[in-house]
This record gives structure tokens, sequence and C-alpha cells, in this order.
């Protein structure tokens, strides 16, 4: 086999584990140990994270690190679309919880961003479709990822696809900010000519 293609089981390269059962730990009312937690609402389909979007969660005592995003950290969705997020500056320091699992890569290995690409392909999706377990939810387990076997590029060619689809990202989030803001602006303005029109209306009366 040659270099450009060892095969490996993720679990033997990275870390890989679910997080937090948020109950065990969680405080009734605020505490001063109040962190960011991500939900699955607040991972968007396109694979990044809408921080607007993100609940509060006090705990009753200070979080291990182990439960809390490092930048990365690749977080993937145990449940339908099984989405796996890059975690960044920006969102470093969020609660990892139970219905999500983490995968801390070793990067001289295989690079974090050139797995969040990887584990985001249709290829892989379909391979997680396929062995979901057979409850309502569709849920994988995370041993599932500690087991799957990835074939490892050299370290340059993970470089040139990561490079090439953290760019790709960025567009597709900056396309779907932009549509966002022009939904709100064509609302605003259908909603201001509707004033408009009901004014002219009671005039014309």
């Amino acid at each position: 086999m040659t270099k450009e293609m060892v095969r490996l089981k993720l679990g033997d390269i990275a870390s890989v584990r679910s997080g937090l059962v948020l109950s065990r730990k969680l405080s009734k009312t605020p505490t001063k140990y109040r962190y960011q937690l991500i939900n699955l609402r607040s991972i968007n389909q396109a694979g990044y994270i809408e921080t607007e979007n993100v609940d509060l969660y006090d705990a009753t005592e200070p979080l291990s690190s182990e439960y809390l995003t490092h930048t990365g950290d690749v977080v993937i969705r145990l449940t339908a679309p099984y989405t796996a997020v890059l975690i960044d500056d920006t969102t470093s320091g969020m609660v990892i919880s139970s219905n999500l699992v983490v995968i801390r890569a070793d990067a001289s290995q295989i690079l974090p961003e050139y797995l969040y690409w990887l584990l985001n392909t249709p290829k892989v999706k379909r391979q997680i479709y396929e062995n979901t377990s057979s409850n309502m939810l569709g849920a994988i387990k995370p041993r599932y990822f500690a087991d799957f076997e990835v074939s490892l590029l050299s370290m340059e060619n993970q470089e040139t696809i990561a490079a090439l689809n953290l760019l790709a990202h960025k567009e597709r989030q900056l396309l779907n900010e932009l549509t966002m803001e022009k939904e709100k602006y064509y609302s605003y303005t259908i909603n201001e000519i509707q004033k408009q029109m009901r004014r002219g209306y009671r005039h014309d009366d």
C-alpha cells in the first residue's frame, strides 16, 4: 500500500467522544458558571454554527474542558442530517451536549480541516445513513466514528483539499447571509408599500 493511501481507524488518530449529558450539571437557577451551548438548531446544514441560535447553559460547577469546544475540533450531529462543523476561535469554549460527538484529531496525521471536509461528503453521509440505529430518531452511535476507516492522503494533498473546501464553505456562508439580508429587505419594502397603499385608500374615502 502506498504512502498516499494509508487506511486507519479514526479512533487510532483522534480522540472521539460524545458530549455532556446536560441534566447532570444543569443548574435550575443562574450561576457564575454560564456557558454558550451548541444545540441542534444552531448547526446549519451548510456546515457551520449559527452563533445567534446557541443557547445559554448554567452549570452547577466549572465544566471539564473535554465537554467544551476547542479550536480545531470537529463536532458532528448524532442525528440526521449528521452535519459536521469545524470549531474556530469564534465558537471555542461552547458546551458540547450528548446529542453531538466531538473529534479531536492528531493534526500530525490528519488535518481537522480535511476531516471536516471528508465527514460532510455525500459518500460518507450515505455510509452514516446506512449504519444508523433502527430507532425513530435514526441516531448514530459515537463508536461508529471511532471505528470509521479513513484513507490518509499526504499532508500536502490534505492541505490542498482543506483550503479549497474552506474557501467554498466561506463563499456559501456569505451567499446564505446575503440571501437572508435580501429577504429581510424585500419583506420590509413590501410591508412599507402595503402601509402606504392602506393610507392612500383611507385618504380616498
